[in-house]
């Protein structure tokens, strides 16, 4: 069985990779914040930006394959740039490839894709429409770190999904317990992207990973949409009030900052690269959903499954 080592088990990318892989896998995640269980999964904390705890622990581990979940890897719809500014993220990531390139193990990057800005809509792998605030900057500066090394694969993506627990409620969470109190009130139809089930991803990457790919893909969702209309689709799928779209205003200006513009992924290389399609955000909202009571929240809570969470599984 081979052996990866996923990093930043507190982004909600992290923790669902890490527990969709535990299946096939030996999976071993590490975070740099409160200690987390995913079932299937051993789990360790780390101190973030230390080369010698890099090191260690890919010592310890040994691991096939390294993905990497920065502070990129959050969704750019619910990141907190004030994030950026706590550790050295550039130097957090060039200790963990180089240990990979050391130790001879594949690495993937989760990648933002709020490095892009509008006018442009579904952005190229080499698309200029570049996001000039410093946070995409910085961003865009882990990506060319990470690709100094061989056997790296930067995937850019939007991610929403469960978070685990011990990290309190996470964007999913928040939103679906504001719709059900009523409390809903962000009508953000300015910004557009292509969001993607993180669990989703998880399935993508692996394909990836089994094809040996390298280089920058884009892995999002088959639907341009804002987070308006996200809200919208999610209270449908939850069967909860949905929130009314705002009269909409005319932008004088373009849209300026981390995230604020249009970050939309055009995926052609990746979906010819495995001959896949990109999941349609109904179908992933209704995973989404289904994950509730099909046994998957409790792998990531590392909870058990009642019965007739078996029984619907079944």
């Amino acid at each position: 069985m081979e052996t990866v080592l996923v990093i930043g088990l507190d982004t909600v990318a992290g923790a669902n990779i890490a527990t969709c892989l535990s299946s096939r896998y030996r999976v071993v995640g590490l975070t740099s914040a409160t200690p987390v269980s995913l079932q299937g999964c051993e789990t360790h904390t780390y101190q973030e930006d230390d080369v010698e705890t890099t090191q260690h622990w890919m010592s310890v581990v040994r691991p096939d394959w390294v993905v990497y979940c920065g502070v990129a890897a959050n969704s750019s719809w619910s990141v907190d740039p004030a994030k950026f500014s706590t550790k050295d993220p550039v130097l957090a990531a060039r200790n963990w490839v180089s240990a990979a390139e050391l130790h001879s193990a594949r690495f993937t990057h989760i990648s933002s894709d709020a490095v892009f800005t509008g006018p442009w809509m579904f952005h190229e792998e080499d698309c200029q429409g570049m996001c000039e605030s410093p946070e995409a900057e910085l961003v865009r500066a882990i990506e060319r770190e990470v690709s100094l090394c061989n056997d790296t694969l930067i995937i850019r993506t939007n991610v929403f999904g469960w978070t685990p627990a011990a990290y309190g409620a996470g964007q999913v969470e928040q939103l679906v317990q504001s719709l059900q109190d009523g409390s809903y009130s962000e009508m953000d139809c300015y910004r557009h992207g292509t969001p993607l089930l993180a669990t989703d991803l998880a399935a993508i990457i692996e394909h990836a990973y089994q094809e040996r790919l390298t280089g920058t893909f884009h892995v999002a969702g088959g639907e341009r949409i804002s987070p308006l209309e996200f809200v919208q689709r999610l209270a449908k799928q939850f069967e909860l009030t949905v929130p009314l779209l705002p009269r909409a205003t005319v932008m004088n200006e373009r849209a300026t900052g981390f995230a604020n513009g249009e970050t939309s992924l055009h995926t052609r290389k990746i979906r010819r690269a495995l001959s896949i399609s990109m999941p349609m955000l109904d179908d992933g909202l209704q995973r989404l959903f289904d994950q509730q009571t099909n046994g998957y929240l409790n792998r990531l809570n590392n909870e058990p499954v009642r019965y007739y969470e078996q029984e619907i599984a079944a």
